[in-house]
């Protein structure tokens, strides 16, 4: 079975000085989601490890639904009320990847596997450089021709 080809282009933008402001706005509100996002993921690292789905577990702890009203951290359903689903599961799995790397690397640091004796311990970076993914569809739509592309992005309400 051929397996599927994924591929990832950038071009220029040219935007507005109001459109590059509500494209740094989106960025923003991604990471302060992140940041926040993965002390829950590190705090309840071995907890979520064990659940059938690492994402559908998150999602437990943080958004609320009929059958899960309360969950246990109501910051995220306040702070993001309008948070898309689509990029909350791109940052669980972003936040999974930051996490279990910053444990590897913890682990070989405490199990004397390091480059120089007197080495410190790794730290967590909780303000890594997240960036949206831009899912074609949902955020981002072509013209025809690919000479235009709309995107969908934060106003600072919706």
């Amino acid at each position: 079975m051929p397996s599927k080809m994924i591929r990832t282009d950038k071009w220029p933008l040219q935007a507005t000085l109001q459109q590059r402001q509500l494209m740094q706005n989106t960025r923003d509100e991604y990471r302060a989601f992140c940041r926040a996002l993965s002390v829950v993921v590190l705090n309840n690292w071995a907890t979520l490890q064990q659940a059938p789905s690492f994402s559908a577990a998150v999602e437990r702890l943080i958004h609320p639904t009929k059958k899960n009203p309360s969950p246990r951290h109501h910051y995220f359903a306040q702070r993001f009320y309008k948070f898309p689903s689509y990029l909350r599961r791109a940052a669980i799995e972003f936040v999974k990847g930051q996490v279990s790397s910053y444990l590897t690397r913890y682990r070989e640091w405490q199990s004397g596997y390091r480059s120089r004796r007197d080495a410190k311990p790794p730290r967590f970076n909780a303000v890594a450089g997240y960036y949206p993914v831009m899912y074609r569809g949902q955020l981002v739509k072509f013209d025809a021709d690919f000479t235009t592309a709309s995107l969908k992005l934060w106003n600072g309400k919706e």
